[in-house]
């Protein structure tokens, strides 16, 4: 199973967020599912592929949630300076 996931964020959010999760790419925490992720115009590309759809589920929550904190942080960040 696979799913493609587009965000539109704008630069330079888009490439903070792209180096922020690199790490979380390159650790996949499940051996049911692999993602990649692509700085894409305008935006970022996430792919999951997953052996079944409880696996493809709890990825896609997982990941949604770091492109959500990672925005919330550049935000807060953002309004600190």
């Amino acid at each position: 199973m696979r799913v493609d996931l587009e965000f539109e964020i704008s630069d330079p959010d888009a490439s903070v967020i792209y180096r922020a999760l690199q790490p979380e790419v390159m650790t996949t925490p499940s051996e049911r599912s692999c993602t990649g992720l692509i700085k894409d115009d305008p935006g970022l590309r996430l792919t999951i592929d997953a052996e079944d759809l409880v696996s493809l589920r709890a990825s896609i929550n997982t990941w949604l949630r770091l492109v959500k904190i990672a925005e919330d942080m550049i935000n807060i960040l953002e309004c600190e300076v």
